[in-house]
């Protein structure tokens, strides 16, 4: 005789597995999207302003970004009476480090340049993924901090290795772990992500940022899109 309990057991077990599976990476890019502004605003997205502090072996240091999408990011920071720069542009990059003792610009190193290359898409990583080359891979889910969180592995066209962590409820994607050569020298990164806010045209972004191990922390205080940018700031002096 059928055991009718085991069947329907059975066929809550296979249905349950098709739409975890339908529902699995697509609707992780899809929500993810939604939440950093929607396709139609990310689309439109050429250029960002945001300031705040980072803070450092428990020192604070007011800093300044600007970025222009798929082109130039210029890093300014103030600490000890020195104006310090990073900037990484689509075909290079340089520094000047005043607090080092580097008063004078010098061009970044090449593994740095690798390690930065992603801070110039202001779009995330799964916006038009396939496009820009970027390979996304679902991994199995983590729990961190008593939340279940989806993990999805993205490998660049560089090489790189991103593994995100998105919640999804929100499609936020709340931590980032990297492995990086970074001038002669391996480093595990994790960068988590809170304090999630918008701005007044509707972008999405996450205004608490911590970084392991060098235990560095960031809070943005101020976040502006699309507004104008002088290339100049970009080119080396």
């Amino acid at each position: 005789m059928i055991n009718t309990k085991r069947i329907a057991l059975l066929l809550l077990v296979i249905f349950s597995g098709i739409i975890t599976q339908a529902q699995s990476l697509a609707d992780i890019v899809t929500k993810n999207v939604a939440a950093l502004g929607g396709p139609d605003k990310l689309k439109a997205l050429k250029s960002q302003y945001a300031e705040g502090t980072m803070e450092m072996q428990g020192m604070n240091f007011p800093f300044k970004r600007w970025v222009l999408q798929d082109k130039a990011m210029r890093l300014e920071f103030e600490a000890m009476g020195t104006t310090n720069i990073q900037v990484l542009t689509n075909n290079g990059g340089w520094v000047q480090m005043p607090v080092m003792g580097k008063t004078t610009a010098e061009d970044m190193d090449s593994s740095t340049i690798k390690a930065m290359g992603k801070q110039l898409d202001l779009t995330g990583d799964f916006y038009h993924y396939s496009e820009k080359g970027n390979k996304l891979e679902l991994l199995e889910p983590e729990t961190v901090d008593g939340v279940k969180l989806a993990k999805v592995k993205v490998t660049y066209t560089n090489g790189n290795v991103t593994t995100c962590f998105v919640d999804p409820a929100t499609g936020n994607v709340v931590r980032m772990a990297n492995s990086l050569e970074i001038q002669g020298q391996h480093m595990d990164l994790v960068t988590n992500v809170s304090n999630f806010a918008k701005t007044a045209d509707g972008y999405n972004y996450g205004a608490s940022i911590s970084q392991e191990p060098v235990g560095v922390k960031i809070s943005i205080t101020k976040m502006e899109n699309n507004v104008p940018v002088d290339e100049g700031m970009f080119k080396k002096p």
